[in-house]
């Protein structure tokens, strides 16, 4: 299965966030014997900027960053467009479902956007990786 996350814009929102579309579960990683790669890729009204950032959210007792080990580092792509990240989900120690806060700012000197809450219409801006 791909990890292919599309990162776009919510623009309903002041100011806007950065909204990640995880329908039909592309945010599940199932377990797997072999490391596997979680992708990035700016789309729509986000297409034009660049991710300057990504890290976990770490606010116990509610969030803490998954265990060493789990996850390799967030690399951005040299033209900022994508962002990958390895998942070494290869047993029961490495399930669980953490968020992250993911930035992207459009124009250079410009805002930053950033993740951070549910909407009241569902759509999730405060994004999450499930290790199953």
């Amino acid at each position: 299965m791909a990890n292919d996350l599309a990162v776009k814009l919510d623009e309903t929102t002041n100011p806007w966030l950065v909204d990640v579309d995880q329908k039909n579960n592309a945010n599940h990683v199932a377990r797997s014997n072999q490391t596997q790669t979680i992708t990035w890729q700016l789309n729509g009204n986000a297409a034009t900027g660049t991710i300057v950032g990504c890290n976990w959210v770490n606010n116990p007792p509610a969030t803490n960053p998954p265990p060493d080990g789990v996850f390799g580092a967030f690399t951005i792509a040299p033209n900022g467009k994508s962002m990958t990240i390895t998942d070494n989900n290869t047993g029961p120690g490495t399930a669980g479902e953490w968020i992250y806060q993911i930035s992207v700012q459009l124009v250079a000197n410009g805002p930053i956007y950033q993740s951070g809450y549910v909407s009241i219409t569902g759509t999730a801006t405060n994004p999450t990786i499930k290790n199953n």
